[in-house]
C-alpha cells in the first residue's frame, strides 16, 4: 500500500511528465504516435519511478517504451528542470507498457463471447 507521501508524488510526477512528453515526444519518438501515461508507482524512498504508459498509433507499443528507457536521461532532466522546487533528488525513471487496455478488451471479448454461446 502506498504511503500519502508516495501518492501525492507519483500523481506530481504523472502531470509532469505528461506535460513533458505532450511537448518534447516529438523530437524522440517521432510524430504520429500518442504516449499517454496511466499510471506511476514510486519507490518507498522516492527514488525510483515508473510509468506506465499507453502507446497509440504505433504497432509495436514495446519499440516506443524501449526509445523511451534509452532517452530516460533527457526525461529525467526535463523532469528535474520542472520540478526543481519541488523535489530535492528526481527519481531514476523507467517506463513500461500498460497493456490494461488490452487486458480488458481481451476479457470483454470472452465474456462476449460466452454469452453468445447460451
Amino acid at each position: 500500500m502506498d504511503s500519502r507521501r508516495q501518492s501525492k508524488m507519483a500523481s506530481l510526477l504523472q502531470q509532469t511528465m505528461a506535460s513533458i512528453l505532450q511537448k518534447n515526444a516529438v523530437n524522440f519518438i517521432g510524430s504520429g504516435v500518442l504516449v499517454s501515461i496511466t499510471k506511476v508507482i514510486t519507490s518507498p524512498d522516492l527514488s525510483v519511478a515508473k510509468f506506465y504508459v499507453s502507446v497509440f498509433g504505433n504497432e509495436e507499443p514495446q519499440l516506443t517504451v524501449d526509445i523511451l528507457n534509452s532517452t530516460s536521461y533527457e526525461w529525467r532532466r526535463h523532469l528535474g528542470n520542472e520540478l526543481r522546487n519541488n523535489l530535492r533528488k528526481v527519481p531514476e525513471i523507467e517506463f513500461f507498457v500498460d497493456d490494461s487496455m488490452e487486458y480488458a478488451q481481451k476479457m470483454n471479448k470472452i465474456f462476449k463471447d460466452l454469452n453468445e454461446d447460451k
